[in-house]
């Protein structure tokens, strides 16, 4: 009689025990669920307590989000806001009881400051009719190459330029792209005018470009004049800030009616020329074209003699840096052209060629001096840019309308009370 009570006893406390698990609360909870990531970018740690598995909705491309083995944590990678504005997001948390929590994430955006260090985001339109002519639609991986090349240039200019361009990791709804820093588009002609393109204000032309505040546009195409390597617009500054041969927006214009394509073009029939070896040496050379564009589109002007109307058969010195020499270029071109006349061209810089060919006569002081300068044309080393220049650039990144990045506009008022696309000036439209 003891043992059937003292079994009972023991089959009442299992069964007491199992109900008692069976009637568990399932919990789900979060630790640092309000995350506040600065500029910068980084990894913030969500802890998770969870009574079975959890999923995370999908959120921006702007933040990856990883569960860890043990799920019990959520880590989020936060990239780097390169954009003019805060961004935030809310991601969902939702476990196998159907109970669900919210991430919040807030990221604040670069404050202005006069040496702040840009990373500008490239995007390259590549426009192409068919997707099996690698001359148009680019090889994979290339404009990555072309783009960090071009970095290097700036990099070793002889001057701190104190900016970088970036290839874009986002299209301007906030999509990732798979291909960073390139849009491949098929687009209805095979070759087109550049100056037409840069010029004419066609609304077709101007669509191809993603938000000019936000994106440096690089547009790839073949051109109809194969002579031409690269063309690239100038910059604007708003009112009240000015600087030599930079056109300005005045007070009240609508600056969304800026009336032509605020990017730079590129010929894609040069695009895969990059000599190989310190030695070798083309005057097509991609990378030094598009550093040399990349200049004008932030407001330098050609290192030689250069009238508004493009005239070069001039002693002025144009281009608003008493640092970099000028030189009447027409003359020097003359020279030039006799010699490939009658000569190969030159590929090399060690040769007797090139030696001569690199050398120009100062207009001002009739001193000869070596081509170094990458605004420069022809046969130059193309490899340094000097302090003013530096500076003007800075004044651009500092100031400019349609370019990425903080920029300090005191003084300026954007309230819009013209709309006419005649407010804009341009001081010049574009350069090649």
């Amino acid at each position: 009689m003891m043992k059937l009570k003292y079994l009972f006893l023991l089959f009442t406390v299992v069964l007491f025990c199992g109900c008692s698990e069976d009637d568990a609360e399932p919990v789900f909870t979060l630790q640092n669920a309000e995350v506040v990531a600065n500029a910068e970018g980084g990894e913030y740690t969500v802890t998770v307590t969870s009574t079975s598995d959890w999923t995370v909705s999908e959120g921006a491309a702007w933040v990856a989000t990883e569960i860890t083995a043990t799920k019990d944590k959520l880590v989020l990678k936060v990239n780097e806001n390169l954009e003019k504005t805060d961004r935030s997001l809310t991601l969902t948390l939702t476990n196998a009881e159907n109970l669900s929590q919210t991430v919040s994430v807030k990221q604040g955006t670069y404050a202005y400051s006069a040496n702040h260090h840009y990373k500008l985001p490239v995007v390259f339109h590549v426009l192409y009719w068919n997707a099996n002519n690698t001359q148009h639609y680019v090889k994979e991986g290339h404009l990555q190459k072309v783009l960090d090349l071009v970095n290097q240039y700036y990099d070793n200019s002889g001057v701190d330029m104190n900016f970088e361009f970036v290839m874009a990791t986002e299209d301007p709804d906030g999509n990732k792209l798979e291909e960073p820093g390139v849009s491949r588009e098929k687009w209805q002609y095979t070759t087109m005018d550049c100056t037409s393109f840069m010029g004419s204000g066609d609304k077709k032309y101007k669509d191809i470009l993603w938000d000019t505040n936000r994106y440096v546009n690089v547009v790839l195409y073949n051109f109809s004049d194969e002579l031409v390597m690269g063309i690239a617009q100038f910059p604007w500054l708003p009112e009240p800030f000015e600087l030599g041969g930079i056109s300005q927006a005045p007070k009240g214009a609508n600056l969304s009616e800026n009336p032509y394509p605020q990017c730079v073009s590129l010929n894609n029939k040069y695009i895969y020329d990059i000599p190989e070896g310190a030695d070798k040496y083309s005057m097509s050379n991609v990378i030094v074209t598009l550093s040399h564009e990349l200049g004008h589109f932030l407001g330098l002007y050609h290192a030689f003699n250069q009238l508004n109307n493009g005239n070069t058969n001039t002693n002025l010195d144009t281009d608003y840096c008493t640092d970099t020499p000028p030189y009447n270029k027409a003359l020097y071109d003359v020279k030039l052209t006799n010699y490939l006349t009658y000569n190969p061209e030159i590929t090399s810089k060690s040769s007797d060629a090139y030696k001569v060919y690199v050398m120009r006569v100062n207009s001002k002081t009739n001193v000869e001096f070596r081509s170094t300068n990458i605004m420069d044309y022809a046969i130059s080393d193309a490899n340094a840019f000097t302090a003013e220049q530096a500076a003007r650039v800075r004044y651009i990144l500092n100031h400019a309308l349609f370019m990425p990045g903080p920029k300090d506009h005191t003084g300026a008022d954007f309230t819009e009370t013209r709309g006419s696309a005649s407010d804009f000036r341009f001081t010049p439209q574009f350069m090649e």
